[in-house]
């Protein structure tokens, strides 16, 4: 028996991916993945500023008086709130809970507002 030839294309660039899943449901797990991938790349350099921020009250001092360090944690602060308000969305819909189209819908929405919320408080707190 033949195979079936498929017309998908198998690597999409990211402008046609946005283009094609807009929906909420697709832009939390994409933005989802993108905090992963920020979170994995920022632990190391997190636990370095934190290794040379307890050496001293002065090295923490001169660590944490960088505007560009405290930008830096708060990115870090930032994505893991993303990543967790997102994960336990991801939870309840690995437990069959709000899988239709609609209540997936209103659920990523309101992931994305009380992330967005945590996010904006985080600032407040990292930068000020």
């Amino acid at each position: 028996m033949p195979a079936v030839k498929s017309n998908r294309p198998i690597n999409l660039p990211l402008s046609q991916v946005l283009s094609v899943n807009s929906s909420p449901i697709a832009i939390a797990s994409i933005l989802h993945r993108i905090s992963g991938v920020v979170l994995f790349l920022l632990i190391p350099v997190m636990l370095w500023l934190l290794q040379n921020s307890l050496a001293s009250p002065e090295s923490f001092e001169t660590v944490f008086d960088n505007v560009f360090v405290r930008f830096l944690a708060w990115i870090f602060v930032a994505a893991i709130a993303y990543h967790f308000v997102m994960g336990v969305k991801h939870l309840f819909a690995d437990n069959g809970q709000h899988e239709e189209l609609k209540s997936a819908r209103m659920v990523s929405v309101v992931s994305l507002v009380i992330a967005a919320i945590l996010i904006v408080a985080s600032f407040v707190w990292v930068m000020f």
